[in-house]
């Protein structure tokens, strides 16, 4: 205010004065104006537009197009500059330097321009410059801060009168004891460097504001800004001053500060606190737990912050209070030493009803709504009367645990839900155990928190999951037994998301009788898993297996990957897995073997499906290319056999299944023609797991497509035959073009029975003889609804006789003779 009232005389002095031009006014209200944002107890840079402004409003008097635009350009750079800086410690870096170079130009073309028009001289333009460095000064964290600012300003004056002030010689200020403006300036100087000297800083502005109504009252009044003006500067920052004052007692912080009609936060750790306040002082004590604590008090939207320190408390009276909160009671226990003549407890100034149990005392105490309540202990001990306090905060009253164990074998998923207060909520705590030994968990949602164990082997577990919040602590627990599944109620969706022999199974493909058929993946490539279903089905549509089946997968399966890599007409086999000692495991009942080492042929990936799923879509069935379809399909066959069977090995699992398209062949019956004969589509023999060596023992059978003598020679453990894979083939041409099954249904019923009786020790042979019966009368009338060509050669492969079955070599000359 005191500047103000400087500021507003002048001004009147001025005007009151016919012979002051305007350039001479502004020039003498420039630095006054300027004292106004020195003064103020922050340092900014609120000086720099109302100096600049100030001097330069001449320029909107010539009005010229040039001078409107720096005028402009002028106001808008030098409030950016105070705006951009804040109060120079929240700066903000690129758009400060962008309005203090686009601010230092202007400036610089607004002074060319009123120099060179004879408004002013180069000393007002150049006493801007000390005068908008003055503020940095209150930045200099030391004591010796003001004498540079001060010095600043002095210069600034100096050069705004350019020696001289308002028109007048130095000489001329002679008027109080012979002492220039100039010694009175440096007087001034000295005697804030020796109280500076002295430590009494905060007394700096009172000195030269008494030089200055000195001056005033003796001499010019002009001569009085002069002190005033540098005396600005040395205005104490209140962050330096008691604004906060902040002290740890041990676990506990007391905060005090002076109230202000703005509007005041207070915050520890970012959380605020409640405080009080009188006409002089407001004061907030905090409990916390021992560590470093951040203490923030905001006015408006500025803050002063203190870091503080706090310990563990110790109580130096021999009163100890202990309080839990129960759902919504808060039980309190006050444990005494020594001789108590008299005990009170009260929270909150209730008191609470106790119960003496030797030297320890109980109550409770019934919690209206959560909230914060100080637990309060008075006692008489040896006539002294001694009162001891604690703090509790109940963020709750109610607590509970959702507990969910799912059992998804081999894993053991638990899923904790903590309800506080009815609604599922965080909680301050929490700790998952199982059988003693804590799980590291995660937490998908607010009040949810899982964690998994894997178990192979089954097992009983007991899980535990204690939760805390606020002073309510609760505990679960559930016991749970893991059962690895049967064998034979095995899911394969079991696998997914796991990794096979170094491949990682994505999804399945396909499940048949004796297999399943998984998606691996293993370096960004794709392959087909085929893992063998160890439990035996019944079913008279699917291939019978034994132990001896794996057995000789792992010995052949070397010599398999090598005929596979013989014909572009089979499917690649990249890897057999089978070892014998873990098959017969898995087949005693050890689940857990079957999950991470099952019996598993890693293929070539075919992604069109199969010829049987081509049987099936009646676009390309009924097409009239069907019959030119199947002859690719059985040439393709065919040729993939002769390798089979030039390398002394019968695949003895020849059907429409396990024929395979590389990519989708198509929905038509003319696309699908054209996909296979432009080598889009390539057709493909699979699953060589099931060959063997010629003369080799049978274990498995496939009944729809097997003659009468493969079920015949398997039981009476007779080797392989090459013409088995010829009657298979001759079957499955059958069934491409017929669209129904060579053997009928009796056939496959008296095989299947022959196999039962077998295993039961039973007469085996008549089920034979009724078998090859039927199929004799089924042969002599088979006929191809198309394809009549091949006709007499499907007929010569499926005859009931095997030594009149062609070799596929011969079936392979027939078919490159037919037209």
């Amino acid at each position: 205010m005191i500047y103000i009232l400087f500021v507003v005389y002048l001004l009147i002095f001025f005007v009151m004065d016919s012979h002051i031009s305007v350039q001479n006014l502004l020039v003498g209200l420039s630095i006054p104006l300027s004292c106004i944002p020195l003064a103020l107890p922050r340092a900014n840079l609120y000086v720099v537009p109302v100096y600049s402004i100030t001097l330069f409003l001449p320029l909107f008097l010539y009005l010229s197009n040039l001078d409107l635009v720096v005028a402009i350009l002028l106001v808008v750079s030098s409030l950016g500059v105070p705006l951009s800086a804040g109060d120079l410690r929240r700066l903000v870096v690129v758009p400060f330097m962008a309005f203090l170079v686009m601010f230092g130009i202007t400036y610089s073309v607004a002074g060319i321009i009123l120099v060179s028009s004879g408004a002013y001289s180069w000393f007002p333009v150049l006493a801007g410059v000390p005068l908008f460095i003055s503020p940095v000064m209150k930045l200099v964290q030391s004591k010796w801060n003001v004498v540079p600012g001060i010095a600043l300003v002095f210069i600034s004056q100096f050069l705004e009168s350019g020696l001289n002030f308002l028109g007048l010689s130095l000489t001329s200020f002679l008027s109080i004891s012979s002492i220039s403006v100039i010694l009175w300036g440096v007087l001034a100087f000295l005697v804030s460097v020796s109280f500076l000297a002295l430590g009494f800083k905060r007394s700096i502005p009172l000195i030269f504001l008494g030089l200055s109504a000195l001056v005033y009252l003796l001499g010019p009044t002009q001569l009085a800004f002069l002190p005033l003006e540098a005396g600005s500067v040395s205005i104490v920052n209140r962050e330096e001053s008691k604004e906060l004052e902040v002290r740890a007692e041990g676990n506990k912080i007391v905060v005090k500060f002076r109230p202000r009609g703005t509007k005041t936060t207070l915050l520890v750790d970012s959380l605020p606190q409640k405080f009080s306040c009188n006409n002089s002082e407001c004061i907030s004590t905090i409990f916390t737990r021992p560590g470093s604590h951040e203490v923030k008090l905001c006015f408006a939207g500025e803050c002063i912050s203190q870091n503080i320190v706090t310990t563990q408390h110790v109580a130096s009276t021999p009163i100890k209070i202990e309080s839990m909160v129960n759902g919504n009671k808060l039980n309190i226990v006050v444990k005494v030493t020594g001789k108590v003549n008299s005990l009170e407890v009260s929270v909150n100034g209730e008191p609470v009803k106790l119960q003496e149990n030797g030297r320890e005392f109980t109550g409770e105490y019934l919690i209206p709504a959560p909230g914060k309540y100080v637990v309060e202990a008075t006692a008489s001990i040896r006539n002294n009367t001694i009162s001891v306090s604690r703090e509790v905060e109940v963020k709750s009253l109610n607590l509970e645990i959702n507990l969910k164990v799912d059992q998804r074998w081999p894993d053991l998923i638990i899923t904790a839900e903590t309800i506080v207060d009815g609604s599922k909520s965080p909680v301050d705590k929490i700790r998952i155990r199982v059988n003693d030994e804590d799980l590291s968990f995660n937490n998908p949602e607010a009040g949810v928190y899982t964690a998994t164990v894997t178990s192979l082997e089954g097992k009983t577990y007991e899980v535990v999951v204690e939760a805390q919040k606020g002073e309510i602590t609760r505990v679960e627990r559930r016991k749970v037994t893991i059962s690895p599944p049967l064998l034979s109620s095995w899911d394969p969706k079991i696998w997914i998301g796991r990794t096979i022999y170094g491949y990682d199974v994505e999804s399945i493909l396909g499940i048949g009788g004796t297999s399943y058929v998984l998606l691996g993946r293993r370096e960004n490539k794709k392959y087909a898993i085929k893992i063998a279903n160890v439990s035996p089905s019944s079913s008279s549509s699917s291939t019978r297996l034994g132990i001896s089946t794996f057995s000789d997968l792992s010995k052949e399966s070397s010599k398999l990957q090598e005929i596979s890599e013989r014909s572009n007409d089979i499917v690649k086999l990249y890897g057999v897995y089978a070892d014998v000692n873990t098959i017969r495991e898995i087949l005693e009942g050890k689940s857990f073997l079957y999950l991470t080492n099952p019996p598993a042929i890693v293929m070539e990936l075919m992604t069109g499906g199969t010829a049987e799923d081509l049987v099936k879509k009646e676009a390309v069935f009924l097409s009239s290319n069907w019959p030119s379809v199947v002859r690719i399909i059985f040439m393709s066959t065919a040729r993939a056999l002769s390798v089979v069977h030039r390398e002394n090995y019968v695949h003895l699992d020849v059907k429409p299944r396990n024929i395979f398209f590389s990519e989708p062949p198509g929905n038509t019956g003319g696309e699908v023609l054209n996909n296979l004969v432009n080598g889009k589509t390539a057709v493909k023999l699979g699953d060589l797991g099931s060959a063997r060596r010629r003369g080799e023992r049978i274990t498995e059978y496939t009944a729809e497509y097997c003659p009468v003598d493969q079920v015949e020679d398997m039981l009476l453990g007779r080797g392989a035959r090459p013409d088995m894979d010829v009657f298979a083939l001759g079957a499955t041409i059958y069934r491409l073009i017929n669209g129904t099954s060579l053997n009928p249904p009796e056939v496959v019923r008296e095989m299947d029975g022959a196999v039962d009786a077998f295993l039961r020790r039973g007469d085996f042979r008549a089920n034979l003889d009724r078998a090859r019966r039927a199929y004799s009368a089924v042969h002599s009338s088979l006929r191809l609804s198309r394809f009549h060509e091949v006709e007499g050669l499907v007929k010569k492969m499926t005859d009931p006789d095997p030594t009149r079955r062609p070799s596929i070599q011969e079936v392979l000359n027939e078919l490159n003779a037919i037209k």
